[in-house]
């Protein structure tokens, strides 16, 4: 049965690899689909995408042997990923659960239970693909994937995975920021996320 939460919201499927992967494997995981990937019904498309793939060619990583992901299938009301979170405070007034095993986002939100699924699918998604190295391309998958807040302090920093934990050894995630806040006037950042970009291939072996 489809999640009332989750039916109204345009969707965005995962990209898996198009050719066969040769070595250790590299997942990219995002935030959640905007605009134009919900319309084309894949992550990563548009100017974020591009900017993406650039940085991907320059790292040496081909976008076409990665899983490419993002936390939420779906494109939340206005592009606003705190849409699948709220406070206790919030959900209580709302009358609405929360699935407090994957802790606080940001200061004080907690996943909303309706969207849990969704991490239970990138959980399954990844142990079956078995990447090597994880891209964590902004806050929100630093958050579900290592459990940790801070993309500003975390950034090229290689973190254990959390979603993996007993079920793959030794994966590592390196978080990075996410296109978007490059282009909002970020863009001496630029090189850093390229920096990120290569510091996961290097790690992947």
């Amino acid at each position: 049965m489809t999640n009332p939460a989750l039916q109204d919201l345009p969707f965005a499927d995962y990209q898996f690899p198009t050719r066969h992967v040769d070595g250790p494997r590299v997942a990219i995981v995002g935030e959640a689909p905007g605009a134009e990937e919900a319309r084309l019904g894949m992550p990563f498309v548009g100017r974020s995408g591009r900017m993406l793939d650039e940085g991907l060619a320059a790292a040496g990583i081909a976008r076409g042997e990665c899983l490419v992901a993002n936390v939420f299938r779906r494109q939340p009301p206005g592009n606003k990923v705190g849409h699948f979170f709220a406070s206790r405070a919030r959900a209580k007034r709302e009358g609405r659960a929360l699935d407090e095993r994957w802790g606080v986002f940001g200061t004080s939100d907690r996943l909303l239970a309706d969207y849990a699924g969704e991490i239970v699918h990138l959980r399954d998604a990844l142990a079956a693909f078995a990447p090597r190295v994880i891209i964590a391309v902004g806050r929100t998958p630093t958050w579900a994937l290592t459990g940790r807040n801070g993309i500003l302090s975390l950034r090229g920093t290689p973190l254990p995975c959390r979603l993996l934990d007993g079920v793959l050894d030794g994966v590592e995630v390196v978080p990075t920021f996410h296109p978007s806040y490059l282009m909002r006037g970020n863009w001496p950042e630029v090189p850093v996320f390229h920096d990120d970009l290569r510091l996961a291939r290097s790690r992947a072996g």
